[in-house]
C-alpha cells in the first residue's frame, strides 16, 4: 500500500495512463499532477486552472491529457511540453467531467 501526497487539497479524480504505469489525479487545490506508479514519483504538475480541478482524462494514444474545472474551463495538456496547448472557455458554469473519445478526436 502507498500513499502519494503533493496534494494540497482534496483528490476529486484520477486517471490510469492507456500504456505506461502512469497515473494522473485532480485537486481542489487547482492543479492536477501526474505520477509514476508503483513508486509514487512525482512526475508532472499542471497548473492553470483557476478554480478545483474536477476530472482527468488521458488520451487514448498517450499523448495528451485533457481536465475539466470550477472554472469552467476543459484545458488539453501536452505533458511532452509539459504545458497546455488549448483551452475550451465557452461554458457558463463549473465543467465537472471530461473523457476523451475512444478514437481521440474529441472531447466530451
Amino acid at each position: 500500500r502507498k500513499t502519494f501526497k503533493a496534494h494540497i487539497a482534496p483528490v476529486s479524480a484520477l486517471s490510469l495512463h492507456p500504456k505506461k504505469p502512469i497515473v494522473a489525479t485532480a485537486s481542489d487545490d487547482h492543479t492536477w499532477k501526474m505520477w509514476s506508479i508503483p513508486n509514487g514519483e512525482l512526475i508532472l504538475t499542471g497548473e492553470g486552472h483557476k478554480s478545483w480541478v474536477s476530472c482527468v482524462d488521458f488520451h487514448p494514444k498517450a499523448a495528451n491529457l485533457a481536465t475539466s474545472s470550477g472554472d469552467g474551463t476543459v484545458k488539453i495538456w501536452d505533458f511532452m511540453k509539459s504545458k497546455c496547448v488549448a483551452t475550451l472557455a465557452d461554458h457558463a458554469q463549473a465543467v465537472w467531467g471530461v473523457a476523451f473519445h475512444d478514437s481521440g478526436d474529441f472531447v466530451a
